[in-house]
């Protein structure tokens, strides 16, 4: 692929992806200054292993991953620089804090993860949605032509969908400490 065919093909994906990608992480909490380097990461992200997709999902799926992976990794290292810091001022051993932290976010991770799953497989249809609206940014509006539903309808599915959801993930509150 020449330079200026994929030069163009990275500017339309821009077009059609920056601002929900930046919605998404200010959605997440991030500032404007974080959300512009996310965005800015993502898209080199994308730029740098495109070669690497082989179509197996679509270039959304795709996309919405790198990003949302993009932020996880900065939310990690953010939490470490400054657990990191507390750390110190408290004369601790930095080792052992990185240590604990990352055996703590694999099992939280991997717990929900399985809970979600056991969760898709009884209740597909609603994992779908709630994939839509929490990992690839979707608002209610989207949502809801999606799904053929009124924005109201769509909040109070989402919201019975998060009730379902909740018993496949009880028993990850052993991991947070609740």
């Amino acid at each position: 692929m020449s330079g200026k065919v994929a030069e163009q093909g990275m500017e339309q994906l821009f077009q059609l992806y920056a601002a929900r990608l930046k919605a998404f992480f200010r959605h997440h909490r991030m500032s404007d200054e974080e959300a512009a380097d996310l965005l800015q990461e993502t898209f080199i992200k994308v730029y740098r292993s495109a070669d690497k997709f082989e179509g197996n999902s679509k270039v959304s799926t795709w996309i919405w991953t790198i990003a949302r992976n993009s932020m996880l990794d900065y939310l990690r290292t953010k939490k470490s620089h400054e657990s990191l810091d507390e750390l110190q001022e408290e004369g601790g051993s930095v080792e052992a804090l990185v240590t604990q932290g990352h055996e703590e976010h694999v099992h939280i991770q991997d717990c929900v993860q399985r809970g979600f799953v056991a969760f898709a497989k009884l209740f597909p249809d609603r994992a779908h949605a709630m994939r839509l609206a929490a990992f690839e940014g979707w608002d209610m509006e989207e949502l809801a032509g999606f799904l053929s539903r009124t924005p109201a309808a769509t909040r109070e599915y989402i919201s019975q969908c998060r009730k379902k959801l909740t018993p496949f993930l009880e028993h990850c509150r052993d991991w947070l400490g609740a």
